[in-house]
């Protein structure tokens, strides 16, 4: 299943970096994985953490892209809220600030580098992309080493 749902993450990658939109059907595509993995519980819980997934970095993601334009995609959010309910929210947390992380520091190197301007897009699908997958195959472990700091 990882191995599947990452191969639809690496073409919304690609797609996004190309052209700046994410195809509807690639994220339909993740639809039967998510639905498998909220009945299973893999990889990170059951129906409630997958509903709570869902919504947890979807809204203030379209919160944002309200109040700022252009802050996020919509693409971005729709792929956030499939991935939500793939990971279950702690994952989709962690997916997110896996996200924050890589493409925050891409778009500094991207300034820095006079490559892009204050007002230009930068896709960020292929940071969230990243992010989902590592949270997907490495979520249970960070969590687990996480929680056992206190």
């Amino acid at each position: 299943m990882a191995v599947a749902v990452g191969f639809i993450l690496l073409a919304i990658a690609i797609a996004d970096m190309r052209t700046m939109e994410i195809p509807n059907g690639l994220i339909l595509a993740l639809v039967p994985f998510a639905v498998f993995s909220a009945v299973l519980g893999w990889p990170g819980g059951y129906l409630l953490s997958s509903v709570v997934g869902f919504f947890v970095v979807s809204v203030p993601m379209l919160v944002l892209a309200m109040v700022i334009n252009g802050a996020f995609g919509g693409g971005d959010i729709k792929l956030m809220a499939v991935c939500g309910f793939l990971l279950g929210w702690q994952n989709a947390l962690l997916a997110f600030f896996i996200a924050i992380v890589l493409g925050g520091s891409y778009a500094v190197f991207l300034l820095v580098s006079g490559r892009k301007g204050k007002r230009e897009h930068i896709p960020f699908a292929p940071a969230l992309c990243v992010g989902v997958f590592l949270a997907m195959i490495l979520g249970q472990m960070v969590e687990g080493l996480y929680f056992g700091l206190f």
